[in-house]
């Protein structure tokens, strides 16, 4: 039996963007990736918006520019897919895990504050499944300690028709 998670939503028009892109040879970058990151930072109301080729090299580069590596230690979510911890232990800094609320799975704020420590140098919330983390919460403690915060946001757009704990299936 298979489980589906969910049913991505494509047209003729995503077909027609792909089409343009192959025919162009612009698979990797390019105007299309130039307009995305724009328009993807005004959404975002930020600054800057960078691509990346996966969720794990964003994390990988959020952690390079934070300049976090050896004897650093990074907060993270106990349940979350590998790369959200992983990242942190390839840039030599140690993960240190956080408890997740039980209406929500995300990481819980409460927990994020008994794990603090002077070595603690960044937080990794992870919005998971679509479902946010308590972001006004974290941001307070981030601001309280000085500390960054790398919103690990792979799940937060997609997902967002589920609910958990439900699984649909097809």
């Amino acid at each position: 039996m298979n489980i589906r998670l969910f049913k991505p939503s494509l047209g003729s028009e995503e077909l027609s963007a792909v089409k343009d892109a192959f025919d162009r040879s612009w698979v990797g970058l390019g105007p299309r990736v130039n307009e995305f990151e724009e328009k993807w930072a005004q959404y975002c109301d930020c600054k800057y918006g960078i691509s990346t080729s996966n969720g794990t090299s964003a994390l990988h580069t959020a952690l390079a520019a934070c300049d976090i590596g050896p004897g650093d230690e990074v907060i993270v979510t106990s349940y979350s897919f590998i790369a959200s911890s992983f990242c942190v232990v390839q840039a030599g800094a140690i993960p240190v895990f956080a408890d997740v609320r039980k209406d929500t799975h995300t990481i819980d704020p409460t927990s994020i504050k008994e794990k603090i420590t002077s070595r603690t140098k960044a937080i990794i919330p992870v919005h998971l499944y679509g479902i946010p983390c308590d972001m006004d919460e974290i941001m307070a403690i981030a601001k309280e300690r000085n500390l960054f915060v790398i919103e690990d946001c792979a799940q937060a757009v997609s997902y967002t028709h589920l609910t958990l704990p439900t699984i649909y299936s097809v």
